[in-house]
């Protein structure tokens, strides 16, 4: 071991600061954010910033956006902004694509009319709209200022905003950018949206397509999408400037096996399912009896074990079903034939079940309350050994948002699949070469993410994996048998080191859950490439987003496309289905005509309600009278919010506690009395309860803590009709 020295010096000295050239404020490199971004001014002042749940009591750095949009018509704003990019969420910039801008009275969005072409038309809000318009704006304005001191002046245009999502690949080879759909549309303050920075990730930079001998050099593995062999396997073998020509390795029995998994699938009876109400009927039960005996329905044995003696086909509370006999729909729970049937023989072989399952109560059914012979025990274990023979304990539960083949199913696909495998000898491999073949006739492995979003799925499609990355080998081909959200659960024809039984549904080693644009569909092809590039399928363009189970038929209020599962009810003749509002009902109360919060949005809350002094006081012999001493009640004293200037902006109040004829600031030592009474002793100041000052009425009777004593009256309290 040699000992290290430390390098010194030599006569030299170290610099403290950051090295010439470095990279600062609106110039800062892609990733690191920065206030200049925006022109602002800066304050140190009372603001109430509420990050952890509580008002700040201390000074807060506030920031003043300065808008550069002010006194610009909106209509102007659209022309410029609309069809081009900008950067949201400042200062932690987003990049995203301008696709409408709004004001309180018009949306303005990039229309195609035939004839004239692509123009920006004003479109007036609805009456939903309108108020979803104002809710958006004054939600952005306080959570700025609430939650990040930040300022933003009044909202007057919102812009509308598709997030980038990344880039895509075009058929000719070329990588643009690719944006949200309208569903992940976001709203944004003109003033608090960013035009154009000065550094650019490189991660999202478009690029031109690469010459084909650079993108699919000689030897380069690639996947056929041509009409007649979709989806085989290939090597590059030659390139030119504007085609390639590839080596095909197949077996020719390879489509007649698609059929033949296609088939077995397709024999799966399709079973009829019944609403819980219509299965109670059947049975002569009630619908607590049908929920009792579906799920798990415990019974107590005499040495104090609990026994399961429900059918255990549905599961509320882990949203699960099982399949084939149970799912859920809109209207609550189903069940099939095979579960009626299975429901019929249950009762028929042990009616005393049956009869106690109307029961209510959170105590747990005793064996001897449902058998009521010498040994109630042993019945229950007669109970048990019938339902193993029933197989009810091998059901396989599933998520009620997704779908899957039945167990057996899946060991007839397995059994097929290793048939086909026996048959297959290096000898039946057929080769081909294909000549003068566009570039988007074949699939790179590396382009798979790119190209094959949007592929549809179905339950028996067979498919082959098409990506060099993850734990399923290249070009393994499978049968999918399960259907997620967002991927696929796919039973393979080999078995490799990284696969999975898949909770026991398939052989060992041979099951995997892999994304949809990590596999090619070969059972429904939609990427299929023509020789004539006038012939070219159009690739889907709705993304694939399976989702099962129940769906709720309430969509949002304001117009807003429905989210989290929710899809419109469906129409009649034609007819969209539209909920009534009830015209009973009081409308909700205007906010401020400014669109502000009345306060809130600067840390204040709102000014109370004038009070008549006239009833005052009758107010206050009532609550006295019902044991209720008007002083002491459950509000609160409201701590000294500082009163609004109209001369500050947006309530921020920089110097409210300033003494007068001083130089200095302190912060508020003693509590402004608004009037609302719970909190402690305050010099000079009644505690009221819910009323306002003076004297709270509205007292609840018996409030909380110390204050001030009762009010006394002397002589008789009387109320006259003129109080």
């Amino acid at each position: 071991m040699e000992p290290f020295n430390l390098p010194t010096l030599d006569g030299l000295h170290l610099i403290a600061g950051l090295c010439e050239g470095a990279f600062l404020g609106a110039d800062s490199l892609a990733g690191f954010p920065s206030l200049k971004t925006l022109p602002y001014t800066a304050q140190l002042g009372y603001h109430h910033v509420n990050v952890f749940q509580s008002d700040s009591r201390n000074k807060s750095m506030v920031l003043h956006i300065n808008n550069v949009h002010e006194g610009r018509k909106t209509s102007d704003i659209a022309n410029e902004l609309i069809s081009k990019r900008t950067f949201l969420d400042w200062p932690f910039l987003q990049e995203g694509k301008v696709v409408a801008v709004s004001d309180h009275l018009f949306k303005h969005e990039l229309i195609k009319i035939a004839g004239v072409g692509e123009t920006v038309v004003a479109t007036p809000h609805g009456s939903d709209a309108l108020r979803e318009w104002q809710r958006k704006s004054q939600g952005i304005e306080e959570r700025y200022s609430k939650k990040t001191g930040v300022i933003t002046g009044p909202i007057e245009v919102l812009l509308h905003i598709r997030p980038l999502k990344g880039l895509k690949r075009t058929e000719d080879g070329a990588l643009i950018k690719d944006y949200e759909g309208k569903d992940k549309e976001r709203e944004q303050a003109v003033q608090m949206s960013v035009s154009g920075v000065s550094s650019e990730d490189p991660r999202y930079l478009e690029k031109d397509a690469p010459p084909l001998h650079e993108d699919f050099p000689k030897g380069s593995k690639v996947f056929f999408l041509g009409d007649h062999a979709y989806g085989v396997a290939a090597q590059v073998s030659d390139t030119t400037d504007t085609s390639l020509s590839v080596v095909l390795a197949f077996f020719p029995s390879e489509r007649a096996e698609t059929q033949k998994l296609t088939d077995v699938v397709l024999q799966r009876k399709d079973n009829r399912y019944h609403p819980a109400y219509q299965v109670a009927q059947m049975l002569g039960l009630t619908g607590l009896g049908v929920s009792k005996i579906t799920s798990s329905f415990m019974v107590l044995t005499a040495d104090g074990s609990k026994v399961n003696v429900g059918l255990s086909i549905k599961f509320e509370a882990k949203s699960m079903k099982v399949l084939d006999y149970s799912r859920r729909g809109e209207r609550g729970w189903e069940f099939s034939d095979k579960a009626v049937q299975l429901l019929k023989d249950y009762k028929a072989k042990f009616p005393q079940i049956f009869k106690v399952l109307d029961q209510r109560g959170d105590a747990m059914t005793r064996a001897a309350d449902v058998f009521r012979d010498s040994n109630p025990d042993a019945s229950v274990k007669a109970v048990k050994a019938w339902l193993n023979t029933q197989g009810v304990r091998d059901f396989e539960p599933v998520s009620l948002f997704s779908d899957h083949l039945p167990k057996e199913i899946v060991t007839q696909l397995e059994q097929l699949e290793d048939s086909f495998r026996a048959s297959k000898t290096p000898a039946n491999i057929k080769k081909a070469i294909v000549k003068g073949i566009p570039r988007q006739a074949v699939l790179k492995p590396a382009h798979a993410v790119y190209r094959l979003q949007n592929q549809r799925f179905e339950l028996g499609d067979r498919v082959i994996m098409v990506q060099d990355t993850g734990g399923v080998p290249l070009t393994a081909k499978g049968v999918v048998i399960g259907l997620n959200s967002n991927s696929m659960e796919v039973v393979w024809d080999n078995a490799f080191l990284s696969g999975s039984t898949l909770s026991g549904r398939c052989s060992d080693y041979r099951g995997s859950t892999v994304t949809f644009n990590s596999c090619l569909n070969l059972t429904n092809p939609q990427f299929i490439a023509s020789m004539n590039p006038q012939r070219q399928q159009q690739p889907p363009a709705e993304p694939f987003k399976p989702r099962f189970g129940p769906h709720p038929v309430v969509t949002p209020r304001g117009g807003r496309p429905p989210q989290g599962g929710f899809r419109p009810a469906p129409s009649v003749n034609g007819v969209p289905v539209h909920i009534l509002a009830n015209p009973n009902r009081a409308p909700p109360p205007a906010r401020n005509a400014n669109g502000s919060y009345g306060g809130v949005v600067s840390g204040n809350k709102p000014e109370p309600e004038p009070v008549d002094p006239s009833t005052s006081r009758t107010n206050a012999l009532r609550d006295s009278l019902n044991e209720g001493f008007p002083n002491r009640g459950r509000g609160t004293n409201g701590r000294g919010r500082p009163p609004q200037n109209p001369n500050t902006r947006g309530g921020f109040v920089p110097n409210a506690h300033r003494r007068e004829g001083s130089n200095t600031d302190r912060p508020p030592q003693v509590p402004v009395n608004n009037g609302r009474g719970r909190g402690n002793f305050m010099p000079n100041g009644d505690r009221g309860g819910r009323g306002f000052a003076p004297r709270g009425f509205r007292g609840r009777g018996r409030g909380r803590g110390a204050g001030a004593p009762p009010a006394i009256y002397s002589g008789t309290a009387t109320i006259s009709a003129d109080t």
